[in-house]
């Protein structure tokens, strides 16, 4: 049954991508769909039985663990790819590099604030007998994160790869993710009434300390194995080197209480720079991460999902609140900080619309919430269909302001 499984799964983010498409989306908002297909929401609606023969409980460890094989390989692919803005990119922007620092300051604690008010506000109604500290504090995380992944495919499916604005709001996203998981283990510590401050304490020291050593391992040990393998042509070996030392450094991280997300996105960008390693990854890799793990996770998020649980218009009212909150935030935050630092509102709009994104980083972020106990089942919906709402939202708009005139300034030698 999970290779059946695995087929209607593929299948179906195929059909759903490919339709996306087809209507000016790109692929994860319809991956992220056929997910809600094939769950509760609607197959296991329409036929019960069929849903639970074909996703019975038992299977979904087995596919929760292929869904985040996938996760840590595309943070790994993302991390050679993120290039922060260099000082002539910058310049041409009429801003100092401050620019990607300040739009994800703002980008984050704008959304963030406005989530920690709306939680507050809906705790008796959507969290009684939850928490209350960290479920407050995770709503502002959910609302505050930005995708570097989803960001990603849509800056390439636009062709605006080598656009300064876009590798900007990338630059800004990477901060964020950053920042937001700093933000998640704080939350996830406080959740668990045995970890004081001490203990927090040693596992943010325990991952700085963890990416100094990560660092020189790479300079000293990695690398010159990567090279030295490169030089033979001995592709088998860089990419046997190079999925060992990601996997390790994802566990390492996990094992930190950090998501192995980010313990693949730093080798990413460290090993960004070795002969053989980005240009051969897509070739090697590539195909098998969006073909095969990447739909899996976005289903395994639809799975976990039922739009029955929103009934009545009081819980649409929440559902709404969440999601004015968090575009507001997300949108408005990074367009004064756009603003602030000399750009043109039409420029800032376009980084605001980008930092949207929300799609990959918000359904890892609900899922350890709701595996921690933090959200309770409704809300997890409510923020699922939030991110997909969002991360939809993103395209067109950003499409809307190059039609009105306001497209950003491509320099391919950026």
């Amino acid at each position: 049954m999970y290779f059946l499984q695995l087929a209607i799964i593929i299948l179906a983010c195929h059909a759903c991508g490919y339709l996306a498409e087809r209507v000016g989306q790109c692929r994860v908002v319809g991956e992220i769909t056929a997910g809600l297909l094939l769950g509760p929401s609607v197959l296991g609606a329409l036929d019960p039985g069929v849903h639970d023969l074909i996703f019975p409980v038992s299977s979904a460890s087995s596919m929760s663990q292929l869904g985040e094989v996938g996760i840590v390989l595309l943070m790994f692919e993302i991390g050679m790819h993120l290039h922060p803005p260099d000082r002539r990119g910058a310049a041409r922007l009429g801003a100092g590099l401050r620019l990607p620092g300040l739009i994800a300051a703002l980008g984050l604690v704008m959304p963030f604030v406005l989530g920690v008010a709306v939680a507050l506000w809906s705790k008796d109604v959507l969290a009684p007998g939850f928490p209350t500290v960290p479920y407050v504090l995770f709503c502002g995380v959910a609302l505050g994160v930005s995708a570097v992944p989803v960001m990603v495919r849509i800056v390439v499916d636009l062709g605006l790869n080598t656009n300064p604005l876009a590798k900007t709001a990338l630059s800004a996203a990477m901060l964020t993710d950053v920042a937001g998981w700093m933000l998640l283990a704080v939350v996830a510590s406080i959740a668990h009434v045995h970890n004081g401050a001490g203990e927090l304490t040693l596992a943010l020291g325990g991952i700085a300390l963890y990416s100094v050593g990560c660092v020189v391992i790479t300079r000293y040990v990695v690398q010159p194995m990567l090279v030295r393998a490169a030089q033979r042509n001995d592709m088998q070996a860089v990419f046997t080197i190079v999925t060992c030392f990601v996997m390790v450094s994802a566990g390492i991280t996990a094992s930190l209480g950090f998501h192995s997300a980010f313990g693949a996105l730093l080798p990413g960008m460290l090993l960004r720079d070795v002969p053989a390693v980005r240009e051969q990854w897509d070739r090697w890799f590539g195909g098998f991460i969006r073909t095969i793990l990447m739909p899996v996770f976005f289903s395994y998020a639809g799975l976990h999902t039922s739009i029955s649980l929103i009934e009545g218009g009081n819980a649409w009212f929440w559902l709404c609140v969440f999601l004015g909150a968090g575009f507001a935030g997300k949108f408005g935050g990074s367009y004064l900080a756009a603003r602030i630092c000399g750009l043109a509102p039409g420029d800032a709009a376009f980084i605001g619309s980008l930092m949207n994104a929300r799609g990959l980083m918000e359904l890892i972020v609900l899922s350890i919430g709701l595996q921690l106990g933090i959200l309770p089942p409704k809300v997890y919906t409510m923020l699922v269909l939030f991110a997909l709402v969002t991360t939809a939202m993103t395209t067109p708009l950003v499409r809307h302001r190059m039609r009105a005139g306001n497209q950003p300034l491509a320099d391919p030698q950026l």
